[in-house]
């Protein structure tokens, strides 16, 4: 049940354990992103060391702008001081719906379409990602030593354990989750985005963030692969290893190496994906 209206003049969620905070009247959306989160926290407390879980806040577009520290409505992040959620579909996945979907082909659409409805409505994926936010306090999201692959092997980590989440424990999710990055990343071609070096994937935050969407896609796709291969082993070695001194891009190859030697060869020739992890686009 709701308690009264806090500071930030957001109804309180009781009953998890970390604070909920919730857009006046969207408690029953707030109580569902909650509940995944939990889920995930417990989760992830079994793989790796966690920190506290610290507050979440399920809010509108006219609640964003008081907790949210990235402007672009609905995007979901984390700090050490709050995880932030869209209480209502974030405008940016229709851009980025829109730039994906002319380029999967008549067979992709359908594939698309069987998944995320007719429009597409990628709300389901999108829910999805509290999981990936919270994944990123087990590396630490405030400090930490930065290095030439810190970025994207940040990103890799999250998805490991959001893959490995849904896995595990939402495993009927799994569509929902794989469909978009698997048909997005092998039917996109490379040429279409304008930054796509891997060690450049801050810069691709730039416009709309369907070119920062592409990244991630792609490492889904690793992800997918590592925790196909690794399991649980591939997420606590990438926490491990950004958890200690920052590591150098011949480092990061050695221990996917270690791992699959197919991820370690698509990291090195990114964005060209080896035959064995390239998703079918068909």
């Amino acid at each position: 049940m709701s308690s009264a209206i806090n500071p930030w003049g957001l109804e309180s969620l009781a009953g998890f354990p970390f604070p909920v905070s919730v857009s006046p009247g969207g408690a029953a959306r707030g109580r569902q992103v909650a509940e995944r989160a939990a889920r995930t926290v417990e989760w992830l407390g079994r793989h790796v060391s966690m920190p506290e879980t610290p507050p979440l806040f399920v809010v509108g577009p006219d609640d964003w702008d008081k907790v949210a520290s990235i402007p672009l409505y609905g995007m979901p992040h984390v700090s050490s001081e709050r995880v932030v959620v869209g209480q209502q579909p974030a405008p940016f996945w229709d851009a980025v719906t829109d730039a994906f979907t002319p380029l999967v082909g008549p067979q992709g659409l359908e594939r698309l379409h069987a998944v995320y409805g007719d429009p597409l409505d990628l709300g389901g994926f999108a829910d999805l990602l509290v999981s990936h936010e919270l994944s990123h306090l087990a590396h630490g999201v405030d400090d930490g030593p930065e290095g030439p692959v810190t970025f994207w092997l940040r990103e890799l980590a999250a998805n490991l354990g959001l893959q490995g989440y849904v896995s595990e424990v939402e495993p009927a999710e799994a569509a929902r989750l794989e469909t978009i990055f698997d048909i997005t990343w092998a039917a996109a071609p490379h040429s279409h985005w304008p930054v796509t070096d891997l060690a450049r994937m801050a810069d691709s935050l730039e416009g709309d963030g369907s070119n920062y969407v592409w990244f991630e896609f792609g490492l889904q796709v690793l992800a997918k692969r590592l925790w196909q291969t690794a399991g649980a082993a591939a997420f606590r070695n990438v926490v491990s290893a950004l958890l200690g001194p920052a590591v150098d891009f011949g480092q990061v190859v050695d221990l996917l190496e270690n791992l699959d030697p197919d991820v370690a060869r698509a990291v090195r020739d990114w964005p060209h994906f080896p035959p064995g992890i390239r998703p079918a686009s068909r």
